[in-house]
């Protein structure tokens, strides 16, 4: 149907990295935006004359940053020691090569259509409702991202753009036969490896160590052993929906918002119709025979459904070739007047509920239509849409409120340092009380639990001093100030508390020397054609390089394939992270096919894809090499979240 180009492009490299930028904002910023956000002469950097302003470097940043806390989750340390020299300047470097391909692409003349940006966007799952792309929910979703719809819009055509330019250079590529060949043979090529262990706890009984050495430890190693710095909060937050809760909304007021809403035909429900189909494909400028050809399918199929009737839906999931719809008995969902092809509307809209169609014919084939409901246009009433008008004026005015009442809780909670009762008392807001809550936020209700609220509440003047923190924007429309009731530094552990611990971390990493010792030792016993009564080996298992890690140490995986099959057996061995020494040892290996025509497929699409990569990469490297780039140092330690000066890139 009228969806199906945006069905095709659905799988796409492109749209699973628009997909990550809806979660992801560092995953790839649209440059044609950035250009627009008005950098002025204060920029981080020009490329080509382009400036990339403080605002895009910023945002880049912040993007980085929360994509590293959330990767390191309850790990993540403070934000501002996330935020080093090296991260910025590499957040910089990808802004610059984004531009310095944008300025390219629009040198060549690259330029992507209206229609194909749609088709992508369309074709994106999280924007679709039962199997159709849903306005409301795509905006719905840019809005809850912070993106509005041109600038999603600008960053899907910069992303379609980038991609095009790049494959540009990867398939202009050709991969040789003998490269292919070799390819072929060496990765589907088997190995027959069995595996010997010298694991830790082998070792543990002769792995000895002192009370000295326990004790050595400790005294070396005390910022290991502290305490959580932690502190005890009351606080005060300020929303919308707090503000919202106390505002009265009238009968007049209600009935003239529904007014002036309907006035614009907000409540008018047009006609919709719900359908099923089954699809013959044919394209329009098919050869005559081909259209012959499927519209006598049809009319088989068409004869079918007038024999049994009440079976359509089993024959839609038989015949019908529209795969979004076939599955589901070629069910469509509701629609309304032009959301399908106006051949597909004609027929709809022109039949009564329980009808079939004869052969309907449009650009996409031949469409057999079961009409299974149809729901009236409809205006919905006063009382129908008062409780929903309600939640709206009482939003609308909260968030009036809310912004006549920020100011007023910033200065209060800041003139007022001392208590946080004269902003609870003028706002009438509620002072809410925590348990222990650590640097990193454990332990803290969801509304502190915020990198932001963390800083501010552990800053020397809260904690020390018991002062109120600065109003905190901890969210959209979302203000938190807290004051500390009590602290407690970090401070060392007793080493009573934590003896035990480290002598069995002592004890594990002599054990795990002793195994290394003695695995390296048997690996040069075996190399020297010995066989030492020390090494047992495994059942041996047939694997390729692709499958080894299921069933092999990830560690003798890549020595195990290294190993020249011209002198078997052969014998490799290396240290496993923490838990000893491990060999491996080959005694059979078998070269993978060429003759066969998916792994010769394969093989050349890997190939194409790594030289490609690598052709790019140079090219990007010719094109920084050539372009005017300038970064403004001065620029780049003002911007971002945090002053922390970076070195010049």
């Amino acid at each position: 149907m009228i969806l199906e180009r945006f069905r095709e492009l659905s799988q796409g490299l492109v749209v699973k990295i628009l997909l990550g930028l809806i979660t992801v904002p560092f995953a790839l910023f649209g440059v044609d935006y950035y250009f627009r956000d008005g950098g002025g002469t204060d920029a981080v950097a020009h490329v080509e004359g382009i400036p990339i302003s403080q605002a895009r470097f910023a945002e880049a940043l912040r993007g980085r940053l929360d994509e590293l806390r959330n990767m390191l989750g309850q790990n993540a340390p403070d934000p501002a020691q996330l935020n080093t020299p090296p991260l910025r300047n590499a957040v910089l470097q990808r802004l610059v090569d984004q531009t310095v391909l944008q300025a390219r692409a629009r040198s060549v003349g690259l330029a992507v259509p209206d229609k194909l940006v749609a088709e992508r966007i369309a074709s994106i799952d999280a924007f679709q409702d039962n199997g159709h792309f849903s306005q409301t929910r795509y905006e719905q979703i840019l809005k809850a991202q912070g993106l509005t719809p041109a600038r999603f819009e600008s960053d899907v055509r910069d992303e379609i753009a980038l991609q095009t330019f790049q494959d540009g250079i990867a398939q202009s590529l050709m991969v040789p036969k003998v490269a292919v060949d070799a390819w072929a043979r060496l990765s589907n090529q088997t190995r027959e490896i069995s595996v010997a262990t010298f694991s830790v706890d082998s070792y543990l009984d002769q792995a000895k160590v002192d009370d000295k050495a326990v004790r050595a430890w400790y005294d070396a190693h005390l910022d290991q052993y502290r305490t959580d710095e932690r502190v005890q909060l009351e606080y005060l937050t300020l929303s919308p929906e707090a503000l919202g809760r106390d505002i009265e909304i009238s009968a007049d007021d209600l009935h003239k918002f529904y007014d002036e809403q309907n006035a614009g035909k907000r409540f008018n429900t047009p006609e919709e119709r719900r359908a099923s189909h089954i699809l013959i494909t044919v394209k329009a400028d098919a050869p005559a025979a081909e259209r012959a050809a499927a519209k006598a399918k049809a009319e088989q199929v068409l004869a079918e459904v007038k024999a049994h009737p009440d079976q359509f839906a089993k024959l839609a999931e038989q015949y019908s070739q529209d795969p979004g719809s076939a599955k589901q008995g070629g069910d469509l969902g509701f629609f309304g007047r032009g959301a399908m092809v106006k051949p597909f509307e004609d027929a709809a809209f022109g039949m009564k509920a329980g009808e079939t169609s004869g052969l309907v014919q449009s650009d996409f084939g031949y469409h057999i239509i079961h009409l299974t409901e149809v729901k009236g246009a409809h205006v919905k009433s006063f009382e129908e849409a008062s409780a929903e008008l309600t939640r709206e004026l009482r939003t609308q005015r909260a968030a009036k409120k809310f912004a006549e009442a920020a100011e007023t809780f910033s200065n209060l909670v800041f003139e007022q340092s001392g208590s946080l009762k004269p902003a609870a008392d003028s706002l009438k807001l509620e002072i809410q009380k925590t348990g222990w809550i650590t640097r990193v936020g454990a332990g803290a209700p969801p509304v502190l639990a915020n990198p932001k609220v963390m800083q501010a509440v552990f800053a020397p003047e809260v904690v020390k001093d018991k002062r109120n923190t600065a109003a905190v924007e901890a969210g959209p429309s979302l203000l938190v100030a807290a004051r500390a009731l009590a602290y407690e530094p970090a401070t060392p552990k007793p080493f009573t508390d934590v003896s035990a611990a480290i002598r069995t971390q002592l004890q594990r990493t002599e054990a795990s020397r002793l195994a290394v010792e003695a695995g390296k030792a048997a690996l040069a016993a075996l190399q020297a054609g010995k066989t030492p009564d020390t090494v047992h080996f495994a059942d041996a298992k047939v694997t390729t390089r692709a499958t080894a890690a299921a069933s092999l140490p990830a560690a003798v995986v890549d020595p195990a394939f290294k190993l020249d099959p011209a002198h078997l057996p052969a014998y490799a061995g290396a240290e496993v992270a923490g838990n000893g020494y491990a060999l491996a040892r080959v005694s059979k290996v078998e070269d993978g096919k060429t003759d066969d025509v998916t792994v010769r497929k394969q093989a050349e699409q890997t190939l194409q894809r790594a030289v490609g990569q690598g052709e790019f990469n140079g090219v990007l490297a010719s094109l920084r090499k050539t372009a005017s780039i300038s970064i403004s140092k001065g620029a780049v330690e003002r911007a971002g979240p945090s002053g922390q000066a970076p070195d010049q890139p």
